[in-house]
């Protein structure tokens, strides 16, 4: 671009060239200066729209970026919810007795979905479950992370991927929606969100499931289920590419369900569930990677009946009952943890869990639940989100609580349960159990908003 400057000196070195041809009078030199001004003020409006084309371009590029951002931001739909919670909690164990009052805890749940295509759909979920203050990780194993009190850390406890190559079959592979199943939504005050009934399964779990879902035009909505998953895997002390030196076999998971609904005129919203669980080549412990602290125990299969039924007959009463059957296979072969040589559970377990819960029409709902484990229970629930795991109890559990929705989207509960053992080793596959007298009781106000 000519400046202004470049203008009056090619000007002046013209007329000066010119001088010794002709002689300029006032009028020509006012013409001339006019002509200048006139020069000028074309330039600079050529400058202004440079500029504006230049701004106008970069404000293009910059929606465009954004644009593209929110594009992909969209293909995924986020959600989740915060949970915050008061305990006060007393109890005994091996003839003490103890307490913990005002202990705080802090839940958080980031749940995604994307659909892919047609055929094809991702579902995630990211958790993060802590004590206040705390910031030791203290979760045992896979199943239980993001599901326990631990750290602040965000652990994905599921990442899974739906894919329907033909109509009516489904295969879920990845981490799987095997938490907080049928058994839990009442208390949770949630729709289902789970596969499987939580008094068999219960926390995170990688695997492949194909799913059968008959003609929606079916009476019973019949569902079939194939599962395979992995319970351990043994990676040979962080080496996956090499043999397996310590003959330690994986816990290989495979299970059976069917799913439907009775056609019983008027009954409204139910659900029933048969179950079967088979978990082969049962390890000692995973923290350890030899014998004879760890080696495999044998198998063990679990069986069970889910029956649920929502706004039963028309009422505003909702309730679910739920059974279990374990039946261990032991090789014989035990582990020694310094407690002397513990093997697989040699006898059959069962258990019980019954519930419902009254919703009056103010936001006000009542729910009472109550379940029971014999001397040899034992289920999948290592990875349960709740602080006592009552479902693994060996003894009965009694479980009341209130909820008060506040809006469409936060609610308030408060509960108390009281845990009462009769054999020792709940939760655990390994050893005998012993008859005790111990016990828990917990009080809690809970704090939910989902969003």
């Amino acid at each position: 671009m000519i400046k202004k400057i470049g203008l009056s000196t090619i000007l002046i070195a013209s007329l000066a060239i010119s001088a010794q041809a002709k002689t300029y009078t006032q009028a020509d030199m006012d013409k001339i200066l006019k002509r200048l001004d006139k020069l000028e003020a074309e330039v600079s409006k050529q400058k202004v729209k440079a500029s504006e084309t230049s701004e106008s371009i970069d404000e293009l590029y910059d929606r465009a970026d954004e644009n593209e951002f929110q594009a992909t931001m969209n293909r995924i739909k986020w959600g989740g919810e915060l949970e915050v919670t008061d305990n006060f909690i007393d109890g005994k164990s091996n003839g003490e007795k103890y307490s913990s009052s005002n202990q705080f805890t802090t839940k958080l749940h980031l749940s995604m979905e994307s659909k892919i295509n047609d055929k094809t759909k991702f579902t995630g979920r990211l958790s993060m479950y802590k004590n206040w203050s705390d910031a030791t990780n203290n979760t045992s194993n896979d199943a239980s992370q993001g599901r326990e009190p631990s750290d602040s850390s965000i652990y994905v406890e599921r990442a899974y991927v739906d894919y329907a190559p033909v109509k009516n079959l489904i295969f879920t592979i990845g981490r799987q929606p095997s938490s907080d199943g049928p058994g839990m939504t009442l208390i949770q005050n949630t729709k289902r969100k789970s596969t499987y009934p939580a008094l068999l399964f219960d926390g995170a779990a990688d695997g492949i499931v194909a799913t059968y879902k008959a003609s929606p035009k079916s009476s019973i909505n019949p569902v079939f289920r194939l599962a395979y998953g992995k319970g351990f895997q043994d990676n040979t002390d962080y080496k996956p590419y090499t043999a397996n030196q310590d003959s330690i076999e994986d816990l290989n998971v495979y299970g059976a369900f069917y799913e439907m609904s009775l056609p019983i005129s008027g009954m409204g919203d139910n659900l029933l569930v048969f179950n079967y669980v088979l978990g082969t080549d049962f390890i000692g412990n995973p923290s350890y990677t030899t014998a004879p602290n760890n080696q495999n125990l044998g198998d063990m299969a679990l069986a069970g009946i889910y029956f649920e039924n929502n706004k039963a007959f028309g009422t505003n009463f909702n309730y679910f009952i739920s059974t279990g059957l374990n039946m261990p296979d032991s090789n014989g072969k035990t582990v020694n943890f310094g407690t002397g040589n513990l093997s697989l559970l040699k006898k059959n377990g069962y258990a019980i869990q019954v519930g419902g819960r009254y919703d009056f029409n103010n936001g006000l709902k009542l729910g009472y639940e109550y379940n029971y484990g014999s001397k040899y229970w034992y289920s999948f629930t290592n990875g349960s989100s709740d602080l006592l795991n009552k479902l693994a109890t060996r003894g009965s559990v009694n479980d009341i609580y209130a909820i008060y929705q506040l809006d469409l989207n936060q609610f308030l509960r408060a509960g108390y349960t009281m845990i009462d053992y009769d054999y020792t080793g709940s939760g655990w596959h390994i050893g005998e159990p012993v008859k005790t007298d111990d016990y828990i009781n917990r009080l809690y106000f809970l704090y939910n908003v989902r969003f």
